[in-house]
């Protein structure tokens, strides 16, 4: 079937409340090619304004002249058959009435919803508080004593902060398979303008609900955490067993118990190939000790990762 053709405006009316609230109308002419082709396919077919969109004719007919920014096209939409139609003869020719008003709450994204799975996808946001501690400083250097002994205990904990996101919409099938699949990985590609391995899945709700008597459908509510320095721990190096300096650092038979003064077993930072920090000096210029190699720091990469578009979330959170 083709869609219905629009003749021109056939008529105007606008007034002013007494709050200066603006309100526009416009009567269609629209035009038919079957008597099939009823008010339900002039709503499915519909060419003119969307709800939420301003009052700006020339879109629709160019010829139009003067426009009102503030008013929005209302959900409110009145279809009849022509004036000049005559009674018991075939329907070609229609009257659609459009409104405007600049007192709408809502703007774009609003329209009558008469299907649930056409309905918008619905983003909300949060932080997620807890305590981490860590025993490096910012730059990665371990917190440590006058005593070169570690830091330990409550000192070393710090309220920390990260952002979620939840993003709920309907469906009309549950992806089980794919949310158990995904369910707390994390993005192995760019995602929301964060690199890999900075979002992870972490929940997901699903209903299923009832439309009129019969249409089952599914409202599912995923939620997104968000890391700046990623979800990947990092670990810096120490231990009860250093490299002896005989043979490969990469054997394990290679490594002997830490010792202290007194000849006791006791855990300390390593370096890069687990061998005791070895002094080299005080930094002039900031008074602290310096060694050979810094303690080692790997960040080992425990979650696994994955395509997390395959949920069917957006591209972009603009």
């Amino acid at each position: 079937m083709t869609t219905p053709r629009l003749v021109g405006p056939i008529a105007h009316r606008f007034r002013r409340d007494d709050e200066g609230h603006r309100y526009y109308e416009i009567d269609w002419h629209v035009v038919t090619t079957s008597q099939h082709q009823n008010i339900a396919h002039i709503l499915s077919n519909w060419p003119l304004f969307a709800v939420g969109s301003p009052f700006v004719l020339t879109g629709a007919w160019p010829e139009a002249v003067g426009t009102d920014l503030w008013a929005f096209c209302t959900p409110e939409l009145n279809i009849a058959p022509h004036r000049d139609v005559k009674e018991y003869a075939g329907v070609f020719n229609w009257v659609v009435t459009q409104f405007w008003s600049t007192k709408q709450s809502w703007r774009c994204h609003t329209f009558p919803i008469e299907n649930p799975l056409l309905e918008p996808k619905h983003i909300t946001g949060d932080f997620v508080h807890e305590q981490r501690s860590t025993n490096v400083d910012r730059f990665g250097k371990p917190l440590l004593h006058p005593n070169f002994q570690p830091i330990t205990g409550p000192a070393t904990e710090r309220r920390y902060s990260y952002p979620t996101v939840t993003i709920s919409w309907n469906q009309s099938n549950l992806p089980l398979s794919t949310i158990v699949n995904l369910i707390n990985k994390v993005n192995d590609a760019e995602l929301w303008g964060l690199p890999a391995r900075r979002v992870k899945f972490s929940d997901a709700k699903f209903e299923r609900k009832v439309y009129g008597s019969c249409f089952y459908y599914w409202n599912v509510a995923y939620t997104f955490e968000f890391d700046e320095k990623g979800f990947d721990i990092p670990v810096p190096a120490e231990g009860t067993k250093v490299y002896s300096g005989s043979g490969s650092p990469y054997d394990p038979r290679n490594f002997i118990p830490a010792k202290s003064d007194t000849d006791e077993n006791e855990s300390i930072p390593l370096d890069y190939l687990g061998r005791r920090l070895v002094f080299s000096g005080i930094n002039p210029t900031t008074g602290q000790a310096e060694y050979l190699y810094g303690q080692h720091v790997q960040t080992p990469e425990v979650i696994e990762q994955g395509n997390l578009l395959l949920l069917d979330i957006p591209v972009t959170l603009g």
